[in-house]
């Protein structure tokens, strides 16, 4: 396990320095993340937090050749190993991980997806690692056979804020959930919406983003009918965005049809829709660094951890 902190000997401690931190006393640590020199461990507290560093050396930072030395040989020999070891965990393992591209699901998700399906709404999930997969609220509440969506709006008329909503009955019409937010008292919130509460609901346009359709393309959504009516035939990754466009710039937009193609379209093997799924989930939904992706083989679910 990496310490947060290496020790460097009494011996070496006058090569270092000054600490970098309160420049009084001679450096004894090095940090091994960002080589930050510090005198005391008040000094190194100090450090990680100002730069927001964790003290854990990163195993996949690029090293050039003329500093690459037999540690750093030994380093990626191990990391290679741990890599190893955890595909070869993923294939024994892998007929009795569930895998969220073939429709084995935890039972609270899996009665969810059946639900939309009965709806004529198809709702995908990203692995659990995604911050979209966090932040999902969705629920289906069994006694009332009433789905909970958990719904963002971005107004891109406004600086692309984005707001959400967290328990919101597919009941509910859009323009009910959309007027809470233009007759919001919160003056931050007022200011940053004043072109939208200028024009009220007869000036906006309410656009659903078409998942899994090339290309950014959208679909209009009904102000007045309900969450329900206004999801049937769509693909939904986890929950719905709604971009909420002054009508006047709708031209900026590509604007599709809904049909019946749309939803159904979901015949592919595990692996082409786990790609499309991911393609098409937002770079800031990837809640993992990209070296984790090494651990993702033909044979993995997204998932690696044992949890």
């Amino acid at each position: 396990m990496e310490t947060s902190e290496s020790v460097e000997g009494p011996s070496t401690s006058s090569k270092l320095g000054p600490c970098e931190v309160c420049a009084r006393k001679e450096a004894k640590y090095t940090c091994p993340r960002c080589e930050v020199k510090t005198c005391c461990l008040a000094c190194a507290k100090i450090h990680k937090q100002e730069l927001e560093c964790n003290g854990t050396r990163d195993r996949t930072k690029f090293i050039p050749v003329h500093k690459f030395t037999n540690l750093d040989l030994s380093s990626d020999y191990r990391l290679l190993e741990e890599i190893a070891r955890s595909v070869d965990l993923l294939k024994k393992n892998s007929s009795k991980k569930p895998s969220r591209f073939t429709g084995d699901l935890p039972n609270h998700l899996y009665k969810l997806s059946k639900a939309t399906t009965a709806r004529k709404t198809t709702l995908k999930f990203l692995p659990r690692d995604f911050v979209r997969h966090k932040r999902n609220t969705t629920r289906l509440h069994f006694a009332s056979d009433i789905i909970y969506w958990h719904i963002d709006w971005i107004f891109p008329n406004a600086d692309n804020l984005k707001l959400s909503d967290d328990n919101v009955p597919e009941t509910d019409r859009l323009s009910s959930l959309l007027h809470r937010y233009l007759n919001d008292e919160n003056k931050v919130i007022r200011e940053k919406l004043q072109f939208y509460i200028a024009v009220d609901l007869p000036g906006i346009k309410l656009l659903l983003k078409a998942e899994q359709k090339p290309g950014h393309k959208y679909y209009e959504l009904d102000p007045f009918e309900n969450l329900r009516d206004n999801l049937r035939n769509k693909i939904i990754i986890e929950y719905p965005t709604v971009y909420v466009v002054l009508k006047e710039h709708l031209h900026l937009y590509d604007v599709i049809e809904s049909d019946e193609e749309v939803y159904m379209d979901t015949v592919c093997n595990g692996n082409d829709l786990a790609n499309r799924i991911i393609k098409s989930a937002e770079d800031d939904d990837l809640d993992c660094s990209l070296k984790n992706l090494l651990f993702i083989s033909e044979y993995s679910d997204g998932e690696i951890s044992d949890d």
